[in-house]
């Protein structure tokens, strides 16, 4: 009966402890290179674990977000929100975007987006 109780206790515990985590949706920093009807072409900023799959992307500009998106040009600096898929091609695809705001040179929100 004691070993019953016990365990019904650790299960409980567990699963409040995972209560606790928010899945947060993944986030990179890039500065645009080219602007195309639908999408840009962006190189992400160094050190972003993005890096590990391309040194460029093609991300929808076709966002989820009900936040608009930005006017960008080559140079612009932003943060793409995204579902975390990467299509490998080259330069590799993210075509599923939740949201894309403006950043600085340190990957801090700019404008509206704060």
């Amino acid at each position: 009966m004691k070993k019953a109780v016990s365990a019904v206790l650790l299960l409980c515990m567990v699963f409040l402890v995972g209560c606790g985590n928010e899945a947060v949706n993944p986030y990179f920093h890039a500065t645009v290179l080219e602007v195309y009807e639908k999408s840009v072409l962006v190189e992400p900023f160094e050190g972003e674990e993005e890096l590990n799959s391309a040194d460029q992307f093609v991300v929808s500009t076709e966002v989820e977000s009900t936040d608009e998106v930005p006017e960008m040009e080559a140079g612009t600096m932003i943060r793409i929100v995204y579902n975390g898929d990467i299509a490998e091609s080259y330069p590799a695809q993210i075509n599923t975007v939740f949201a894309i705001y403006l950043v600085d040179e340190e990957g801090e929100l700019i404008g509206e987006s704060e």
